[in-house]
């Protein structure tokens, strides 16, 4: 029988800062060489449960907890932070956020340098790890130097060379595109099967995690387990819309088609799926009868880029020629794999970066004689880390603070944020701490 790795009993955790608990009566138990996702929509306590895990509540997240957590045959009360992170190692969501070291080498080699490891060793492990997340190539870079997807592996890479024996992964795919982010569930998948380690996966995608096979899926909701079972089991229910989770639009596309979904069926892979003769006419008749989309009026151009080119100070080419028209009222969505020259782009746009050649209309104006600020009265920017973006402890404050410099009134303020958090669907949480919110929520 497999050692128990994590086990939750009865648990519960309260934040200081909140009013109600976060998580509520959690019975959970991870065993070792499990591959586990943990899913379910921003706020429904999957993070928590993820500090929880590693140590950092409550050891940096003050609160209440209630019922056992025992994680290798330990209570976790008696475990520090320092001895929980020898035994799991955790990758976080924002990876920058997990460097220490002015290059990758350094950063890799750092818990081996505070474990006092002989250098000769720690030269040998460091390359070693590196060659097997695939970063051997960049050891001597700056961490900022390098892709969102290098430095997912370069996280993993630092916490591997402890020879943790389990791994917790909090959304890793936040900040990478399909491929990318495809690449490193790959490697996720071949960590756990050649070295038998444990891996917890918190992701809300889940599409892009199934590309390779996870054990079991625990769905969370409003602070309770909702369903622990196989994907096969819990694809072919309802509850993960129920929940707000999306499921895979292959799935999607069979219920319009009228196919009932079963476990027998496999519907956790697309690729080993097994669809009747029946099945298969459903679907060739759905598509078959779906109407061609409407041709629509199109607005006048709002926005219009012509010719523009960028190179960074080190002889980078991240724009080069660029021109596209956004419409009044459209909804156009900028694609393209780490490194591409998207956020260059947008911050070209919001005048962070200027361009050396070309030039942005607004309205058929041009926007080179305007400032970041007066461009900020036309063009919000979301960043991907919306920790960068907040400046007020409390949310109410946080949304109201453009409004209040700008001068206006605050019975307007007041009015204009609650209709805004309730289109946000934040408005049950307006009188909280922004920093009792999940990553998710912030971004909102």
């Amino acid at each position: 029988m497999k050692n128990l790795v994590i086990e939750f009993k009865d648990f519960g955790f309260k934040y200081n800062a909140q009013a109600k608990p976060t998580l509520y009566n959690i019975d959970l138990t991870i065993y070792e060489g499990e591959k586990v996702l943990i899913c379910g929509p921003s706020g429904c306590g999957k993070s928590t449960l993820a500090h929880c895990i590693n140590g950092l509540i409550p050891q940096s997240y003050a609160g209440k907890k209630t019922g056992e957590l025992i994680l290798y045959g330990e209570n976790s009360e008696s475990l520090s932070i320092f001895d929980i992170s020898k035994k799991i190692g955790t990758v976080l969501q924002d990876a920058d956020g997990q460097f220490v070291g002015m290059t990758v080498a350094e950063d890799i080699a750092f818990v081996l340098e505070n474990d006092l490891v002989p250098q000769p060793e720690m030269r040998e492990r460091v390359r070693n790890i590196a060659q097997e997340v695939g970063v051997g190539g960049l050891l001597h870079h700056a961490p900022h130097e390098i892709s969102g997807g290098q430095k997912q592996r370069v996280s993993l890479a630092g916490v591997m060379v402890d020879n943790v024996q389990a791994l917790l992964f909090d959304e890793p795919l936040a900040n990478l595109d399909p491929a990318t982010g495809k690449r490193a569930i790959e490697l996720i998948d071949e960590i756990n099967r050649s070295r038998g380690t444990t891996v917890v996966i918190i992701e809300h995608r889940l599409e892009d995690v199934l590309h390779c096979p996870v054990d079991r899926i625990i769905l969370m909701g409003e602070g309770r387990i909702v369903a622990d079972l196989t994907p096969d089991e819990l694809l072919s229910r309802g509850l993960l819309t129920e929940k707000g989770i999306r499921e895979p639009l292959y799935l999607t596309a069979l219920r319009y088609a009228g196919v009932e979904i079963t476990p027998q069926m496999h519907p956790a892979s697309l690729e080993k799926m097994e669809l009747s003769e029946e099945d298969c006419a459903k679907v060739r008749s759905w598509v078959q009868s779906a109407p061609a989309p409407r041709e629509q009026a199109q607005s006048e151009i709002q926005l219009d880029a012509q010719g523009i080119s960028y190179t960074y100070p080190n002889g980078k080419k991240a724009v080069e020629n660029i021109s596209f028209a956004v419409r009044r009222g459209e909804l156009m969505s900028v694609v393209g794999r780490n490194g591409a020259g998207k956020s260059t782009f947008s911050k070209i746009i919001c005048g962070f970066l200027t361009q050396q050649q070309g030039k942005i209309l607004l309205d058929g104006a041009d926007m080179a004689a305007l400032s970041i600020k007066e461009r900020a009265d036309y063009i919000g920017y979301v960043m991907q880390n919306p920790n960068q973006m907040i400046c007020e402890s409390m949310i109410m404050d946080e949304v109201a603070l453009g409004l209040r410099t700008r001068g206006v009134p605050e019975e307007e303020i007041r009015e204009r944020v609650e209709n805004t958090l309730k289109v946000c669907g934040l408005y049950p949480f307006r009188n909280w701490p922004v920093s009792a919110l999940s990553f998710g929520q912030k971004s909102g």
